[in-house]
C-alpha cells in the first residue's frame, strides 16, 4: 500500500510510479490511490478512507511519505499491519499550520499500540529535509524503534519541486523485508 503525503500530492508522481512498477514486477499486489482531501491531507478523511475503503491487514505493508506515514501510524494505533517504511515521517506539525490542523496531532500517539501492531517499522530520512527537522525525525527513530536510514542530499524524497522519479534504496529496503521471514523484534 502506498499513501502520498498532502499538500497536492499524489501517488502518480515522484518515485511512487517506479516503486509501485518494480514491487509489481516481483509479483506484489500493490494498492495505490490518491487519497481524499488530497491538499489539506486531514485525518477525519485519510483515516477511514484506509481503514473502510483500501482495509489492509496483518500482510499489508505501507509505504507512506511525509503525512502518509502519519496515516499508518494512527491506523497501527488500534489494527495490525506487517510493517510500514516511513519516508520523511513525523510525529509533530513541524510549525506547519496545515499539518497543525490535519487531526493528525490532535491527541496523543500510542506507541506501544504502533510497535505491537506491526512485525516492523522502517524509517527513511535526509538530513536536508526542509519541511521535517531531521531532530523530529530522530524522536521518531526513538518512539517506534524503528530501522532508521539516514541519508544526505534527498531533501523531502521528491516532493515540491525537487525531481525524483526513483528510489532504489526503498526497494531494496522492501525487497529484502518481505523476502525475511524475521520479525522486527528477532532483527533487533
Amino acid at each position: 500500500m502506498l499513501i502520498h503525503g498532502n499538500a497536492g500530492a499524489s501517488v502518480e508522481g515522484i518515485w511512487f510510479p517506479y516503486l509501485r512498477r518494480e514491487l509489481e514486477a516481483l509479483g506484489h499486489q500493490v494498492v495505490a490511490e490518491t487519497f481524499p482531501d488530497p491538499i489539506k491531507g486531514r485525518m477525519r478523511y485519510w483515516l477511514p478512507y484506509l481503514t473502510d475503503v483500501i482495509r489492509p491487514d496483518e500482510n499489508t505493508v505501507i509505504v507512506g511519505h511525509s503525512s502518509g506515514a502519519l496515516t499508518a501510524f494512527r491506523y497501527a494505533e488500534t489494527a495490525p499491519l506487517l510493517g510500514t517504511f516511513a519516508v520523511a515521517g513525523h510525529h509533530t506539525d513541524c510549525g506547519f499550520e496545515l499539518e497543525r490542523r490535519s487531526g493528525f496531532f490532535d491527541r496523543p500517539w500510542d506507541w506501544e499500540a504502533i510497535r505491537a501492531n506491526q512485525r516492523f517499522i522502517a524509517q527513511f530520512h535526509s538530513k536536508d529535509d526542509p519541511w521535517v527537522p531531521f531532530e523530529v525525525a530522530e524522536e521518531l527513530h526513538g518512539l517506534t524503534g524503528s530501522e532508521f536510514t539516514v541519508m544526505d542530499g534527498m531533501g523531502h524524497f521528491g516532493s515540491y519541486d525537487q525531481q525524483m522519479e526513483t528510489f532504489p534504496e526503498l526497494l531494496d529496503a522492501i525487497r529484502l523485508r518481505l523476502d525475511s521471514p524475521l520479525t522486527w523484534q528477532e532483527d533487533r
